[in-house]
């Protein structure tokens, strides 16, 4: 009994307890967690080892600090701003006043003449076409009243002619009617064909010379009536002409004297300008040297107090800012 409870709590053979196994393990974990440590202080060395000094550049930025600090502590500090901001208002309004105040081109004002030219001949061609329209009905009228008053009389002509030859041309018509009866031979009966077709041509040449002399009576009646109005209306539109080129000619030197005006008054707009740049750049250099003398006047009145910024003082900045405003200037 005894030796079976020996045999069952002893370990076998080439093998630790486990109690041995976890003090290892523990062991172990603790030197893996040093050398962790030791890794992160080296390397926090090194890295400060490599990085600059801090201390100089911070202590030139103070010193900077309280030089700002100083001039703006300077009683005619508010009068340099004031200074800087007008000399930024007068580069502003330079700047505009120079776009605006472009040399002009002045070019001689010329007023084309073909347009005056045309309205004249326009208005002329309308008087001569509506003169010659009222001519023309003028004599029309005339023509037809002529007319009404001879045609009476040219038809007395015209029958006093016919019956001139009617009793010629009668004979000769009995006689071709009657020819069996009166036993007229061909040649007879030709020649008397022959007789009738020349007196029936005078006949109709004497009516047709008589209605020529009477058209050509009618239109000499109808230009006459007219001769002295279309004399008249020629004179009329002579003149006419005469004014419209002088009413040309006046509104021609009219639109000249526009384009002289306005061309005037741009040189006076353009030399205003002009004259207001130089105003303003005169300005603007009164406000740079003003600026210049005060930012001098400033500096020369800090410098005493500039050996002040040591490091030492850097540490108590109020004390030069208490005898800067101490200081008389």
């Amino acid at each position: 009994m005894a030796d079976a409870e020996h045999g069952q709590g002893a370990a076998p053979a080439g093998t630790e307890p486990p109690k041995h196994r976890k003090k290892y393990v523990l062991i172990g974990a603790i030197v893996a967690i040093l050398l962790v440590c030791l890794g992160a202080v080296l390397m926090k060395q090194a890295i400060r080892q490599q990085a600059p000094p801090a201390v100089p550049q911070a202590a030139g930025e103070t010193g900077i600090v309280r030089l700002q600090e100083l001039v703006q502590a300077h009683p005619a500090y508010g009068n340099l701003q004031k200074l800087l901001q007008e000399r930024k208002e007068l580069k502003a309004r330079l700047q505009e006043s120079t776009e605006l105040a472009a040399p002009l081109a002045v070019q001689p004002p010329e007023v084309e003449q073909k347009p005056f030219d045309d309205s004249v001949w326009q208005k002329n061609a309308q008087d001569v076409i509506g003169r010659r329209a009222e001519i023309e009905r003028a004599q029309k009228k005339a023509a037809a009243d002529y007319k009404a008053s001879t045609e009476e009389d040219y038809k007395a002509r015209r029958d006093a002619i016919n019956a001139e030859y009617l009793n010629a041309i009668l004979n000769i018509k009995i006689k071709l009617d009657n020819r069996e009866a009166m036993k007229l031979t061909d040649e007879t009966v030709a020649k008397l064909n022959a007789d009738l077709d020349d007196i029936e041509a005078e006949r109709s040449g004497r009516q047709i010379a008589l209605y020529r002399d009477w058209q050509q009576e009618i239109e000499g009646y109808a230009k006459a009536s007219v001769e002295k109005d279309f004399a008249a209306s020629h004179e009329d539109i002579e003149k006419l002409q005469a004014q419209r080129q002088a009413e040309a000619a006046k509104a021609q030197s009219e639109a000249q004297h526009r384009d002289i005006a306005v061309l005037s008054e741009q040189m006076q707009s353009s030399a205003a300008r002009q004259q207001q740049a130089l105003a303003v750049q005169d300005a603007l250099t009164e406000n740079e040297q003003q600026v210049l003398a005060l930012e001098s006047k400033i500096l020369n009145d800090i410098v005493p107090l500039r050996a002040q910024m040591s490091p030492r003082n850097m540490s108590r900045p109020s004390a030069s800012m208490q005898q800067m405003s101490r200081t008389k200037f």
